[in-house]
């Protein structure tokens, strides 16, 4: 994956982010950011370096937050599991994949939550993560002849 192509989509990510917190949905679809990055793990085969993932966190929290943290921390933890994982993010088991979402969901949303309280909705958490899961669940469900033919 191109690293520019990366950058450019995390932006508009960014934008969609903007309206989603200007009309107050924010707190009842999935985090936009998280799902960005599902569709990359579908989608790409090659990632980009652990240190642009950071990158992309931290200019995500620049835009939204006073103190650097939630994402970029979150961007970390993913860019280290996509760039080192051994076995290919595809092969693994969907209960696997379900249980790494929903951790990643819950940490970005408590680290949200300590960071910046106004912008915490005390169920986000949840709805988040259960969002979250049903659309891998669906984009699993329709790659899963393409992955299972590589394995």
């Amino acid at each position: 994956m191109n690293n520019l192509n990366f950058f450019i989509t995390t932006f508009f990510c960014i934008c969609i982010n903007y309206l989603l917190l200007s009309t107050n949905i924010w707190s009842i679809i999935p985090d936009v950011f998280l799902l960005h990055m599902l569709f990359l793990a579908s989608t790409y085969t090659t990632y980009p370096k652990v240190y642009f993932f950071i990158l992309n966190g931290f200019f995500i929290d620049i835009f939204f937050y006073e103190i650097i943290g939630p994402y970029t921390l979150t961007y970390f933890v993913i860019g280290i599991y996509l760039t080192f994982s051994v076995a290919r993010w595809e092969q693994r088991s969907l209960l696997i994949q379900l249980a790494l979402i929903s951790s990643i969901s819950l940490l970005v949303n408590i680290l949200i939550g300590a960071l910046e309280e106004y912008s915490f909705v005390r169920h986000r958490a949840v709805i988040s993560t259960i969002f979250l899961n049903l659309i891998w669940v669906l984009i699993f469900m329709y790659q899963r002849d393409k992955w299972l033919k590589n394995i």
